[in-house]
């Protein structure tokens, strides 16, 4: 019977070796780009199929001890990309001192998942936040009737209530100067490029939520929005904030290009990984919903708030804008 089983180890050494590696290739395919995501999953599957041979078989062999060093390959590939969100590892954004001069600035990201009917828990999460600025995405007309009262709480809003999984809606205390409804890469993919005035300084949101790599959507652009609003981050000097659900991982090579042609700051880098996805699911945990910031500002914490119907959970990040 162990012997029958022995081939299915192999082939998961050969599936851990590709869905290790794929994701550092850079490809528009959606089958293969996919596979970035599960790096702690990947990394806890290949761990424990490697202790059940070991326990089961040992190294008899040099096509064993291959087979290991193909497990140990492949878990080390994928701990390289979670280890620098580990408490402990150097920070990309500096922690806010008790007591230092600047202006608090709070946003609330939450995929509300259109079809998602739990209107009061979304409510309730808004409301206890308290947060400076607020955005939702996936947000259509009812979301928006949904959330009426707090048009009269946040007296500054930009409101973009759309069908297909397209609708984004801001709320801010911090008087708005300016909106830029956007479609940076697909004609049906829309963006919120927003100026607000925090205490006298104008500060940039660039409020995005591009599509996840599938096969319904065109992915031959897919990596155009995020590039675009990197270039317009190098040729400004204001501060500014790259927020939204961006359907990507910190660590994929796309959000480490833009952040990096941007320099932009991850705040999670060193403090944690914040999975934001997988509310309704907690075996697809992943960080897809995301705060970049300019070196203006440091970060005095991030939160997960309690679920709320949302396949994501609402994240709260409370930021210092320095003088």
């Amino acid at each position: 019977m162990l012997a029958i089983l022995k081939p299915a180890f192999y082939l998961v050494g050969a599936l851990g070796l590709f869905a290790a590696f794929v994701p550092k290739f850079r490809t528009e395919i959606w089958w293969l780009r996919v596979w970035v995501y599960a790096r702690q999953q990947t990394a806890i599957l290949i761990a424990a199929f490697a202790g059940l041979f070991l326990f089961l078989y040992g190294i008899d062999s040099w096509l064993s001890a291959g087979l290991m060093l193909a497990y140990a390959i492949a878990f080390f590939t994928c701990v390289a990309d979670l280890w620098p969100y580990t408490r402990g590892r150097p920070l990309e954004m500096d922690t806010a001192l008790p007591g230092e001069e600047g202006t608090g600035l709070s946003v609330l990201l939450l995929n509300v998942l259109q079809e998602n009917t739990d209107e009061d828990a979304v409510r309730e999460r808004i409301r206890n936040a308290a947060a400076d600025v607020v955005f939702l995405s996936e947000t259509n007309a009812r979301w928006r009737s949904a959330l009426s009262r707090f048009e009269g709480q946040y007296p500054h809003t930009s409101l973009l209530p759309k069908e297909e999984h397209n609708g984004l809606l801001v709320y801010s205390r911090f008087p708005i100067v300016r909106v830029q409804e956007r479609y940076l890469c697909q004609s049906y993919v829309p963006s919120l490029t927003i100026d607000i005035d925090v205490d006298g300084r104008e500060v940039r949101l660039y409020c995005i939520h591009p599509r996840p790599p599938r096969p319904r959507d065109a992915t031959e652009h897919l990596d155009d929005e995020l590039m675009i609003v990197a270039e317009e981050l190098r040729a400004q000097e204001r501060p500014a904030l790259v927020m939204g659900d961006f359907n990507e991982v910190g660590w994929s090579w796309m959000v480490r290009q833009f952040k990096d042609h941007a320099s932009l700051c991850d705040p999670k880098r060193g403090r944690g990984l914040y999975n934001s996805f997988g509310a309704t699911n907690p075996l697809l945990a992943w960080p897809l919903d995301h705060v970049f910031a300019t070196d203006d500002f440091a970060i005095k914490s991030i939160r997960r708030l309690r679920a709320c119907g949302s396949d994501h959970y609402p994240m709260i990040y409370c930021l210092l804008l320095r003088p």
